[in-house]
């Protein structure tokens, strides 16, 4: 999995390519716990997920429940149909801003 960290003015960026698996999760959440302690404001690029297993998850909605109690936001951009499935089925599509 490879992670790419752009800001632009108070939003950060992460763009993710490869898969969100337990083998990949730890390194996914560094990165996300990192930026989410720079600025309130982060977006994820999924255009380069292929697979979103329940570890990812898990780093997403500790994520989105940290920014919501600071009132920040975290946006979901560029998400496949297989992954928004994963989202749908699970009832978290409703979560997050996809």
């Amino acid at each position: 999995m490879e992670i790419v960290k752009t800001r632009e003015g108070d939003a950060i960026t992460l763009s993710i390519n490869g898969k969100l698996s337990a083998g990949t999760a730890e390194e996914f959440g560094a990165a996300l716990n990192a930026a989410t302690a720079e600025t309130d404001k982060i977006i994820l690029d999924f255009q380069g997920v292929s697979y979103l297993a329940s570890a990812g998850l898990r780093v997403l909605v500790f994520a989105q429940k940290q920014l919501v109690s600071r009132s920040g936001s975290l946006s979901l951009i560029n998400v496949n149909e297989n992954v928004r499935e994963v989202f749908e089925v699970t009832g978290l599509d409703d979560i997050f801003d996809i």
